[in-house]
């Protein structure tokens, strides 16, 4: 984490969109894959609690969110171009992981008849897979009009547009839809927030 900082520090995270996005996310896969690893909560804990990680911690929270707004957006754009999508996107180095996720999320998780899911991003690759693998229909919200916008674009182009709509909003636009399963990405905002938006309305 310390050795991530020190990297991250090097480039001008206010003009991200100019940077080298495959340096940049080299970088950030090994940072992906050190918060991956099969360690104890008693550990994290400790670590986390450690002054100077916490310092840290604001900075690569900032450079992990911005950047990943960028790659998504470009991946989404990237893939609107492709006539297989599905290729194109199993291309993409995390898939497996994500299908990985899914898997594990559905066999532990009580029937799901809709999932909604806060914070989709421009390429709503969770809702894809749902959808996909089980079928399920889903509802994407982000609360960023250009990633509904590019996501909207996405769930069309891979023929889903009948069992996935997307909403641009927050967690408070689920007590316009039906919904029975809900999920939050790792990197919606203000997740105090959002868990008493979502309580009210389940």
């Amino acid at each position: 984490m310390l050795l991530f900082h020190s990297k991250i520090t090097e480039f001008d995270l206010t003009k991200m969109k100019d940077l080298n996005l495959v340096e940049l996310y080299e970088l950030f896969t090994k940072l992906d894959a050190l918060g991956h690893l099969d360690v104890d909560n008693e550990m994290c804990e400790y670590i986390l609690q450690d002054p100077v990680i916490q310092s840290l911690l604001p900075i690569i929270h900032f450079s992990y969110s911005s950047f990943f707004s960028v790659h998504e957006t470009h991946l989404a754009q990237k893939i609107l171009n492709y006539e297989n999508p599905w290729k194109m996107l199993q291309s993409f180095p995390m898939y497996p992981k994500y299908e990985n996720l899914i898997n594990v999320h559905f066999q532990n998780s009580l029937k799901i008849e809709v999932l909604a899911f806060i914070g989709c991003g421009p390429i709503p690759v969770t809702l894809l897979l749902f959808s996909k693998l089980y079928g399920i229909p889903c509802i994407g919200i982000d609360k960023d009009p250009e990633a509904a916008a590019l996501a909207k674009k996405c769930v069309k182009h891979f023929g889903f547009e009948k069992i996935i709509s997307i909403i641009c909003g927050n967690e408070t636009s689920l007590s316009k839809v039906e919904w029975n399963s809900v999920l939050i990405a790792g990197l919606a905002e203000a997740k105090s927030r959002i868990f008493q938006n979502v309580h009210k309305n389940t």
